[in-house]
């Protein structure tokens, strides 16, 4: 989630078409379409991607005593990151959950999903513990860093707040709101704004 190669558009096509060439020659393997789904999102057609994500987890439901691993969670973190930037932020919390019972070794990534969907739904207090216990677990990982940030400007901690900026340019000195903005694929404008407001408000430039 908003971290790319210097090409993202490149990238993207590229991922495209592998996906679907993976789909082409076997259309029941869930990942394939967890990763069809993840570039749709990125691609900002949130149709698609739902589309590609509920495929996944249907074929993990049906496979279940197959060849296929069916403790897979990609169905469910993509429609959950669907549903955050289509403004579901609260129905998506259920999906991640279920994608981190079955996926436990990547927990990190699970909690920053889930304080992600927090912040977005604009609750700041529930989204501040699992992006302090994502950073513990990925310190390198700037993104929690990103989103703690704007929780704590929009709770009025300050001073927080700009410890996070400060944290996140040392990790990746490249990172801007511009950037940011180019990429994040909010389908609402008014969700969009109060996520970069709060990224303003916090010290990002």
């Amino acid at each position: 989630m908003f971290q790319w190669n210097i090409n993202r558009d490149q990238s993207l096509d590229r991922a495209l078409e592998l996906g679907q060439r993976a789909v082409d020659l076997d259309d029941s393997l869930p990942a394939a379409h967890s990763l069809l789904s993840s570039v749709y999102l990125w691609r900002k057609q949130l149709d698609q991607a739902t589309v590609q994500a509920q495929r996944a987890i249907d074929l993990d439901a049906s496979t279940a005593a197959g060849y296929i691993d069916a403790n897979s969670a990609g169905g469910y973190d993509g429609l959950a990151t669907v549903l955050v930037f289509a403004g579901q932020p609260l129905e998506a919390v259920t999906l991640y959950e279920k994608a981190a019972r079955l996926d436990p070794r990547n927990r990190a990534l699970y909690l920053n999903r889930l304080g992600f969907a927090y912040r977005a739904a604009g609750r700041c207090e529930q989204a501040v513990v699992p992006l302090r216990e994502a950073i513990t677990l990925t310190p390198g990982n700037e993104l929690p860093h990103i989103f703690l940030a704007g929780c704590y400007a929009e709770l009025g901690r300050m001073n927080e707040a700009q410890a996070e900026v400060a944290e996140v340019m040392r990790l990746n000195p490249t990172y801007s709101l511009e950037w940011a903005s180019r990429n994040v694929p909010y389908e609402g404008p008014e969700d969009r704004e109060r996520f970069f407001a709060a990224q303003r408000k916090a010290g990002f430039k």
